[in-house]
């Protein structure tokens, strides 16, 4: 089967000022990510832009020069009118309010840093990291015991995702590492109305719009948030989790190949246009049970982005550790998600 799903893509704009203006920069390189990703179509997409947008945002604030002015254009934030101060201060009641219990859903959000005890840090950058970011700072060795490491890099994601997300690091890690910054994320929530498992049976799933494939497939009548939207050539449908503070959003294409189509064209505009256009209604939803687990290495779509200069040549993180001999070897993406009668469970962990 061949999906596009990304997990906590779009924050409800709620909050006031700068916090709102963090939200909304996550929101824009969600969708400016998801346009980037094109050579991981051949296969099911799952990414979650939230998990990276964090764990690029603890990169930015140790970044300088060009490094720096690189992350504000590409991480969205000269685009939703943030100024640099606005991010160091915004970030921390932002990561305070995802990091609030949910009366009706388990969400997690957690950042984590491992920093070789050869490393001198800043003290402005680790403040930064645990104030703003609520960062657990773990002082390792890298060079005499990087198997250590990366079991306890390992472990913390484990925990914090509630053991969906297993081996982050499924190698040895580099003895010339000297800083690993993770972000995870966690939910796991029911659906307002859940799916009769007596219902569920093998439908036919057209593929990548060519080959027909026999999965199964959850069935129900509920009333849910319903459009079609003839410019982008989608339907739309917004299915609640109990008490309504979730949702998962599955847009359909209309023509059998649209699922491409849809990747390069969707932008965030367009995704909000099509949410405030959905209107409640009876809707038969025919919709396949699936789990996903998938890794990417990211290093190419944010280059795209135009985030370069991290991955060396000219690199200046000179603000983690206040030398400029420190560059991102990769950025990598763990998710997984599963979907079944009952609702949803979804992970992301995120490593640089």
């Amino acid at each position: 089967m061949k999906y596009l799903v990304t997990f906590l893509p779009l924050l409800v704009l709620s909050w006031a000022g700068d916090e709102d203006k963090v939200t909304l920069a996550n929101n824009r390189f969600c969708f400016e990510l998801l346009q980037s990703l094109h050579g991981f179509t051949e296969i099911n997409l799952l990414f979650s832009p939230y998990s990276v947008s964090t764990a690029m945002g603890m990169i930015y604030v140790g970044a300088r020069g060009e490094t720096q002015r690189e992350l504000f254009q590409g991480l969205g934030y000269s685009a939703s009118g943030l100024t640099h101060e606005q991010v160091l201060s915004a970030y921390g009641p932002h990561t305070s309010r995802l990091q609030s219990p949910q009366s009706n859903a388990t969400f997690k959000v957690a950042n984590a840093v491992a920093i070789d005890e050869r490393l001198a840090i800043e003290e402005s950058y680790e403040n930064t990291l645990t104030t703003s970011f609520k960062a657990d700072l773990h002082k390792v060795e890298f060079l005499h015991g990087p198997q250590a490491t990366l079991n306890l890099i390992n472990d913390w994601v484990k925990e914090k995702t509630n053991g969906k997300i297993m081996g982050l690091f499924d190698g040895q890690l580099d003895r010339s590492t000297r800083l690993v910054l993770v972000n995870a994320i966690y939910f796991k929530g029911s659906w307002n109305r859940p799916f009769d498992r007596v219902l569920t049976e093998k439908r036919e799933f057209l593929n990548g719009g060519e080959t027909r494939t026999e999965v199964d497939t959850m069935v129900g009548r509920f009333e849910v948030g319903y459009h079609v939207s003839d410019q982008l050539r989608v339907a739309v449908t917004d299915l609640p989790y109990v008490g309504h503070d979730f949702s998962m959003t599955v847009l359909l294409p209309l023509e059998n190949d649209g699922v491409e189509r849809l990747r390069r064209n969707l932008t965030l505009d367009l995704f909000q246009s099509l949410v405030s256009e959905l209107r409640g209604r009876e809707v038969d939803v025919f919709l396949p049970k699936f789990k996903l687990d998938t890794k990417y290495i990211i290093n190419e779509p944010l280059k795209r982005l135009g985030i370069r200069k991290i991955f060396g040549d000219g690199t200046d993180l000179s603000g983690i550790n206040g030398d400029t001999d420190l560059v991102v070897d990769a950025v990598v993406q763990k998710a997984v998600v599963e979907v079944n009668e009952e609702g949803s469970e979804a992970a992301g962990a995120d490593r640089s």
